[in-house]
Formats: structure tokens, sequence, C-alpha cells
């Protein structure tokens, strides 16, 4: 009996160490800042003005170590786009933590440009979106006023009727030089 458990750890260790052997390289080699997908959606709330397409953040109102930064970093990568790009191109922030203050998602997206648009959402739609998007958050383990929360900047395009995510953005400090890359090549689509 020993000897069959013995054996049978031992071909599944062996099993499992010509998986990674194979996992391993591709996992050192991808760029995993970015995922490229044409996912589309029927969300309302996003891309229903005249842009054409549309950066996406969601976080938290006064999150200050992980929204507040990276809002900062959005804005200074849209500050760096011409006009005529900004005409075409719009920021929203969706809240995640369903605030008693609905105006507090713009109010806090403003504050980085008053271009941005934030966007409140009730629990049962808030649902609906971060499903869609995949998005994680719950309320922080450690500190019950903070939540944890995936921080992807997503790029939607309007493509006729119908709403895609484009891109992914998940690594930190994101890359303006390939989003700015990948706005001009969407608007030339």
């Amino acid at each position: 009996m020993q000897k069959k458990i013995s054996a049978t750890i031992i071909i599944l260790v062996v099993i499992i160490v010509s998986i990674l052997i194979m996992i391993i390289p591709t996992f050192f080699t991808k760029d995993f800042s970015r995922t490229s997908l044409n996912k589309e959606f029927e969300l309302p709330l996003i891309l229903n003005d005249d842009k054409d397409i549309k950066l996406l953040f969601f976080g938290y109102s006064g999150c200050a170590d992980i929204c507040t930064p990276r809002m900062q970093d959005i804005s200074t990568l849209y500050k760096s786009l011409d006009k005529k790009t900004k005409e075409r191109v719009g920021i929203e922030f969706l809240d995640i933590s369903v605030p008693d203050d609905e105006t507090l998602p713009n109010r806090f997206a403003n504050f980085f440009n008053e271009d941005f648009k934030g966007i409140y959402l009730n629990k049962n739609i808030l649902r609906d979106y971060t499903k869609v998007f995949s998005v994680y958050f719950s309320k922080s383990l450690i500190d019950k006023t903070k939540y944890d929360h995936t921080a992807n900047l997503y790029l939607i395009k309007r493509a006729k009727n119908k709403k895609e995510i484009r891109y992914i953005y998940n690594s930190y400090p994101y890359d303006f030089t390939q989003i700015k890359l990948d706005i001009e090549e969407l608007l030339h689509e």
C-alpha cells in the first residue's frame, strides 16, 4: 500500500514538473501589461455620449493609494492628447463603493480633470458592470473603510451599434506610449 502511494506521488510530481516546464517559459516571455480582445457588451452608461472611445477605470472615491495615483496618471495621459483626439476620447471613472452621495464619483473624477466623468452605480447595476469587465472588489480585511480591487484600465470602442472592450491595461505604471498608439489605431479603423 505504501509503495502504491509513493509511486502515485512520484508520478504526480513528474506530471506537474512536466507541465511547469512547458508553461514557465511562455509565462516569462508574454507581455502581461496589455491584453487585446474584442468583447462586445451592452451596458447603457458607457459610451452613451458623442465619444467614439473611452478609457474606463473602476475604483472608489477617496482611494488614496491606488485610485488617486492612477487617475492622476490617466489625467497626464489625457492632457498629452491633441485637441482633435480629445474630442473623440472620453475618460470614465466607475465607483465600486456605491457611496451615499451619488455625486461623489463625478466630483472625484472632476478633481483630476474637468472633462472626466464619474459614474455612480447602484449595487445591482454595479454587479452587471463588474461581471462584464471581470472586476474584482471586496471590503478590505484590514480596513473596512477601504476596498481591495483590480485596477485595470480599459479601452472601449464604439463600432456602429455595438460597444467593444478592445484593450485592458493591467500593469502599473501605464505604458502611455502604447495606450496612445492603441487610441490612434482605433480612431483610424
